[in-house]
């Protein structure tokens, strides 16, 4: 691997939502800044936008709701446990963002997003609350208009590039290191400031259908901006909440309730009964899913059937053209038609690590900093709860001009890296002679995951995963053999899976209460305790150990509710005595001849300080 050496004012690592508005950002408020944005695949179609999208699930539109309105959800369904003014922040400059949008893609108002006729944008209810904060979208092309305006502005943009290394020289940012995955072409880049965008740890959990690649987010997003960061020093947050993914199933694609509510469908279960009071994805509707299964009542579905014949067919081109394409042809082989109310099966496929449909990431504050100095975040990977692509693209824009004025006052210091030693290694998995499929490591990891942390939370089951993610980590991974570069960053991604999953697995295990509906319930702590109210869990490398704490979130600045309207059920299982068989003795001549007269060499362990 030949190691090209750059200098940046800005690194942006990922090209999605959050990752084009940072560098659009950036170079419009400093046309001379060099910005280089690194990502897997090519930014007019990677991130989890690179078809489109639907809608911005959280939006303050004036004349329909407020930034307060924004905050007093965000209160509501993180549980209290949130930083008020972020959430502020995302509600005050959510309007900002419809313009930004029209102007990339050379939309209209009421074309792009719906206006009443005064010109306000059009929200509806979703959220559990009483303010209507969702705005469609007819957004098919905006990845490609935010991918066009970043190469207007001059951006250099290094695609299939992704980064495996973040450096610190006196606990600031001074490097990061990546590679093509066509070419080999290795990349060091001497930098003050680093912004990562990189999305959520969509690749977390194993899908039901064991598809490594058949998932919900976008497949390219493993944990590399959790993994990085942490490894860089930076604090982590909310790790024990897990999005419990309700999606369609067999296609392991969103079951787009989002789209479904807000124009008057809703989820049933086998029966055809309402199963629960709102479709937002939080825990306690995630709670109210396992409860059908848990009962009986499962399969669960989304009925659209009795809505309007123009209502279904404004759904079926959201749903088959700006979501997924393939969509349409999956129901058309099944015979499925939304004019039955069980055509849309649902279930609780698959977990994973994500601040935008979630809470869990890499904590900042109201201007994106994190806790090292030099390192900026949004979108999936950042801390704010629940923010959707309304925050990627808010928190974005603040990453982009935080980092530009960090940049102007801050020189790139050296960091001292050998870069034959830092390629020797990098490349170690391509010059193995024989050695595992990284697909099959993944599988393993993956499958454990889902194994032993999906929720509810067993105690043994976690613990178990943590002696599972050391055995990975030092017998598996060492042994990863690849043919290619593509495959190599494979390598890396393992790493990331696996950093993430032992920080959720230990964030579990630290917070002793249930919380968020289904997303923390932990069976040995079955109800939600007062004296974690308003806690985080941060989680953060030191000395190379991976310590936790718990912190009080900032003092709150609005009283709004803290709870959601539901209760966790109380456990009891009595099945009865069982049946008493005789008891044989422990004494077994037969076999014990057979071992004296046959003998056999017991392979044994040594384990250190036993005998």
């Amino acid at each position: 691997m030949k190691v090209k050496t750059l200098t940046a004012d800005i690194v942006i690592l990922g090209g999605g939502s959050a990752g084009t508005i940072a560098a659009i950002k950036a170079k419009e408020k400093n046309p001379d800044a060099k910005v280089i944005i690194m990502d897997k695949g090519p930014i007019e179609s990677s991130g989890a936008i690179g078809r489109g999208m639907d809608a911005l699930n959280i939006m303050a539109s004036p004349g329909y709701s407020t930034p307060e309105d924004v905050v007093e959800a965000l209160t509501k369904v993180s549980e209290g446990v949130i930083d008020q003014e972020t959430a502020y922040v995302l509600g005050e400059k959510s309007k900002d963002v419809i313009k930004d949008l029209e102007e990339y893609t050379k939309r209209e108002p009421g074309d792009l997003f719906p206006t009443d006729k005064d010109g306000n944008y059009v929200t509806n209810y979703l959220h559990p609350t009483d303010a209507p904060l969702y705005l469609a979208m007819d957004g098919e092309d905006i990845k490609r208009g935010l991918a066009s305006r970043v190469k207007k502005l001059g951006v250099e943009v290094l695609s299939f590039t992704p980064a495996t290394k973040l450096f610190t020289t006196d606990g600031e940012i001074s490097g990061i290191f990546g590679f093509n995955i066509r070419t080999g072409q290795g990349y060091f880049i001497n930098t003050p400031t680093v912004i990562l965008t990189a999305g959520c740890v969509g690749k977390f959990g194993l899908p039901r259908d064991g598809y490594l690649s058949g998932i919900y987010e976008f497949p390219g997003n493993t944990g590399e901006g959790y993994a990085l960061a942490y490894e860089a020093g930076a604090e982590m947050v909310n790790l024990e909440c897990f999005q419990t993914n309700l999606l369609m199933k067999d296609y392991n694609g969103p079951a787009c309730g989002y789209v479904v509510y807000p124009r008057g469908g809703y989820g049933v279960n086998a029966e055809g009964n309402k199963y629960w009071t709102h479709g937002y994805w939080s825990g306690d509707m995630f709670l109210a899913v396992w409860k059908q299964f848990q009962e009986g009542k499962g399969p669960i579905y989304l009925k659209m059937d009795h809505l309007p014949q123009n209502t279904i067919n404004g759904l079926e081109k959201v749903l088959w053209g700006t979501e997924r394409t393939t969509r349409g042809k999956f129901h058309l082989d099944r015979s499925e038609s939304y004019h039955c109310w069980d055509s849309v099966e649902q279930g609780l496929e698959e977990i994973t690590l994500c601040s935008g449909h979630s809470m869990s990431g890499i904590k900042v504050d109201k201007d994106t900093k994190t806790t090292v100095p030099g390192l900026f975040a949004a979108g999936d990977c950042a801390s704010v709860p629940h923010q959707y692509l309304t925050g990627a693209f808010v928190f974005g824009a603040i990453a982009g001009q935080q980092a530009v004025d960090y940049a102007a006052t801050h020189k790139a210091k050296p960091v001292g890296v050998n870069l034959e030693i830092l390629a020797e290694e990098t490349e170690r998995p391509l010059k193995l002679e024989s050695g595992l499929a990284p697909s099959d490591v993944e599988f393993k990891l993956r499958a454990r995951i889902s194994q032993y942390l999906t929720p509810p939370k067993s105690d043994p089951l976690m613990q178990k995963m943590l002696w599972w993610c050391k055995r990975i980590r030092e017998q598996d991974i060492p042994r990863i053999k690849v043919n290619d570069y593509h495959d190599l960053i494979k390598v890396t991604e393992i790493k990331s899976i696996l950093v993430c999953a032992e920080m959720a697995a230990r964030a579990s295990l630290f917070r002793t209460e249930s919380r968020w509906g289904l997303s923390h319930f932990r069976l040995s702590y079955p109800a939600r305790d007062p004296k974690w109210d308003r806690k985080q869990v941060v989680i953060k490398k030191v000395g190379g150990e991976m310590t936790l704490e718990a912190v009080e979130v900032p003092a709150f600045k609005w009283d709004f509710p803290e709870y959601l309207e539901y209760e966790y059920p109380k456990m009891e299982f009595d099945i009865g005595e069982g049946y008493h068989p005789p008891k044989n003795d422990n004494v077994d001549p037969w076999l014990e001849e057979k071992y004296e007269r046959e003998g056999f060499e017991i392979p044994r362990r040594i384990v250190p300080g036993g005998k």
